[in-house]
């Protein structure tokens, strides 16, 4: 899954007290963060497979540290406890909460459409309901996700002035282009993996940035 991690994201700066989208948007994709790390380290493997599944040509046979269940409550917990001692204010702990919830939405996001590759902790049981054997239905998915916590972030938010009013539906735009350009061209079998997790690396840092941006135009809304 891609865009449809961001869901989560968007739905999580609804809550109090809140969590800067930027964050969360990083959050959100922590463990792809250390995975494609890890790629490029020669520690986690995939390989490019074209048709593979329709909607993913990657073979993900190897990311114990990344996408075990294990290993995503271990990054999870410790991003909350990291975030934790460095914020300030009476109620950090529950925004430490709402951000290692962030991180550990992932495993459940890519269980949707993944292959069977997803461990508990290594090796076999492997989990993946296999949405991307359809491209069609796995970007249904992903849209529906991601409109829904895009949704729950404009009614939770308030626009500063005409700029705030553009920018989320520039940015919802933006990823949905990201995402329809993810699908584009065809790939080589047996193409190295480590540009692929480079490039993987600067998309996920650009959409975190782009989400910066966005925040700053707006401000939490005044309930009643």
């Amino acid at each position: 899954m891609f865009i449809g991690h961001y869901s989560a994201a968007f739905a999580a700066r609804a809550f109090k007290p809140a969590v800067p989208l930027w964050l969360l948007f990083v959050a959100v994709q922590l463990v792809d963060f250390i995975w494609a790390g890890l790629v490029i380290a020669g520690v986690e493997k995939f390989r490019i497979v074209p048709g593979f599944l329709e909607a993913s040509p990657l073979d993900l046979y190897y990311m114990p540290y990344t996408h075990s269940l294990v290993g995503v409550v271990i990054w999870a917990v410790a991003a909350a406890l990291l975030y934790g001692a460095m914020r300030k204010g009476e109620k950090k702990w529950v925004a430490a909460l709402i951000l290692g919830g962030a991180v550990l939405s992932h495993w459940f996001a890519d269980l949707l459409v993944h292959a069977p590759d997803l461990p508990l902790i290594v090796g076999e049981p492997k989990f993946g309901f296999v949405l991307w054997r359809s491209l069609l239905w796995s970007q249904v998915a992903e849209m529906g996700l991601l409109l829904g916590g895009f949704w729950l972030y404009l009614r939770n938010t308030t626009p500063k002035g005409f700029l705030g009013r553009l920018s989320p539906w520039l940015f919802l735009g933006f990823l949905m282009a990201v995402q329809a350009y993810s699908h584009m061209g065809e790939v080589q079998a047996g193409a190295p993996s480590q540009p692929f997790a480079i490039t993987a690396l600067l998309a996920y840092s650009l959409i975190a940035l782009a989400a910066w941006l966005v925040d700053r135009t707006r401000q939490d809304a005044v309930r009643r």
